[in-house]
């Protein structure tokens, strides 16, 4: 599931989420969102420089919420950093 998560870092991401039972979710094909000037949003990977195939596992504790991201910027990642699958608005 594609989400908006803030962590207590101050970072936005968005990215998909894999909820466990335990302490950590796993964050998977993680793009950091950007400003980019009045009302534009650009992505980036996250942590460019690691390789994590398999996502990064981070402690609940570090994330200070989870939303679900607009269509329009879901679509914007799905095209960049995901399946490439675009959901009609």
């Amino acid at each position: 599931m594609i989400k908006l998560v803030r962590l207590i870092s101050g970072e936005e991401i968005i990215c998909k989420v894999i909820e466990s039972e335990d302490s950590c979710v796993t964050l998977k094909n993680a793009a950091i969102l950007i400003p980019a000037g009045q009302e534009q949003l650009a992505l980036a990977q996250w942590m460019p420089y690691a390789s994590y195939d398999e996502g990064v596992e981070i402690r609940k504790e570090s994330i200070l919420f989870m939303v679900d991201a607009q269509d329009e910027l879901k679509n914007q990642y799905s095209t960049s950093f995901g399946s490439g699958l675009v959901v009609p608005g």
